[in-house]
């Protein structure tokens, strides 16, 4: 089912951003922690452009769970429709039958009304009471 995949995907990727935030984080409290102490110029840009690249990451992943949940909803939806016109379609079916029933009943009505007209109609010559 492609909403159960949809489903495992978004895990997926809230886990991966879980990780990512954490790890960003670790990185910044490690940056903090290195400043208070003295840090080299280029060790300060190493951590600089990694905490660059880590917050387009993050925001990669963020665009990619939004359009998961749009493919989610899309899906939900198209399972709604397929739901409603399910319930139409029985309804439709019910209400068929109960025509055909009706139909079926009338006529045996007809045939039992004819019967008896046909059972009590007097023969020639026989006068009715």
């Amino acid at each position: 089912m492609r909403l159960a995949s949809f489903m495992t995907a978004l895990k997926t990727k809230e886990e991966e951003i879980e990780r990512l935030t954490l790890q960003r984080l670790a990185n910044e409290q490690k940056l903090k922690e290195k400043s208070e102490q003295g840090i080299r110029a280029g060790e300060y840009l190493l951590f600089k452009q990694y905490a660059e690249a880590s917050r387009k990451e993050f925001i990669s992943k963020e665009d990619e769970k939004r359009r998961i949940l749009r493919e989610i909803e899309e899906e939900r939806k198209k399972l709604l429709g397929l739901t409603k016109e399910k319930k139409t379609l029985e309804r439709l079916k019910e209400n068929q039958f109960n025509e055909f029933r009706s139909r079926l009943e009338k006529a045996e009505q007809k045939r039992a009304d004819e019967t008896s007209t046909l059972k009590y109609q007097p023969r020639p010559g026989e006068e009715i009471s």
